[in-house]
């Protein structure tokens, strides 16, 4: 129950997603997947009914991530094996913003970013706080692994549980998709009101802009939490099932030693009742019996 509590570090409600892959025998030329995903939003945002819409390449919650090594600008560069890690998703449009997740400090990536050569990145609260403490990360400057290119830090934004709801969150960059045009992106979709009927819309949508293209993983953000913690659902199930069995056994054999009990001494009841004893009496001397044998049972279990 203290698991489902926490916050994924983005709002679930009302959104759909789906997973879109773009083959590069089709899609391998500079700017193509870009250009097909920016038709596609527009066509999207345009629907009724619907809020914000965007992509991102490893979907939170689901398992699935990239990450690599950096370099903090301006500090000293550590021993090697020692650099710092940081998570790496490639998102699209107004991802951030359909997700729900915080801004914190600075601003969003934009269209603008994606088209300039200099690089732009956002990043999330855990990494400011690990590499900038005290400072505002704003107008840093940070060198990641996969193109060493320097990349401006315009934005912070909170945190997102990517790995599960009880993991710690991580230091996590966000690129713009033309930085990087992954061949699967994961869409997601928020609605204003139920997100699971604006799914035929915008599967039209893709077979509209391309006939052949596979779109699978259709689900709610709802769904994705929720099996995000099956496992441990079933765990906790199985658990509460032995559990009422054991109690339910442990009943059964109390009521059958104390029914043997009150049968043994049913002469002694009578003639106690004969000299005067009360029905509360005899009641008190066999739930003392039952007291006494319960709380043995408490003593010996808890040590």
């Amino acid at each position: 129950v203290r698991l489902v509590d926490q916050s994924a570090g983005f709002d679930p409600t009302r959104t759909v997603t789906m997973r879109i892959s773009l083959p590069a025998t089709r899609y391998g030329a500079d700017g193509q997947r870009a250009q097909f995903l920016n038709r596609f939003f527009q066509q999207v945002d345009a629907l009724p009914g619907v809020e914000a819409s965007g992509a991102i390449s490893f979907l939170p919650l689901t398992g699935l991530g990239a990450a690599t090594s950096m370099e903090i600008v301006g500090k000293p560069r550590p021993e090697r094996g020692q650099e710092p890690v940081t998570d790496v998703r490639v998102i699209t449009h107004d991802y951030l913003r359909t997700m729900g997740v915080p801004l914190l400090k600075g601003r969003l990536l934009s269209d603008d970013d994606a088209a300039d050569a200099k690089g732009r990145v956002v990043i999330n609260e855990t990494m400011a706080l690990r590499h900038w403490p005290g400072e505002d990360p704003i107008g840093k400057r940070v060198r990641i692994s996969w193109d060493n290119q320097e990349d401006e830090v315009v934005g912070v934004v909170g945190d997102v549980k990517h790995s599960g709801l009880d993991a710690e969150s991580r230091a996590m960059t966000y690129w713009p998709f033309a930085r990087n045009p992954y061949g699967t992106m994961n869409v997601a979709v928020r609605t204003i009101g139920d997100a699971s009927q604006a799914v035929t819309s915008i599967v039209g949508l893709v077979r509209a802009l391309d006939p052949e293209l596979a779109v699978a993983g259709i689900r709610t953000m709802d769904e994705v939490v929720s099996n995000s913690v099956a496992e441990r659902r079933l765990t906790m199930l199985l658990l509460t099932m032995f559990a009422g069995a054991a109690l339910l056994l442990a009943a059964v054999g109390i009521y059958g030693v104390i029914a043997y009990g009150v049968t043994e001494r049913t002469q002694e009841i009578g003639i106690r009742m004969a000299l005067g004893a009360q029905r509360s009496d005899v009641l008190w001397m066999v739930v003392k019996q039952a007291l006494v044998m319960a709380l043995a049972g408490i003593v010996v279990g808890s040590t």
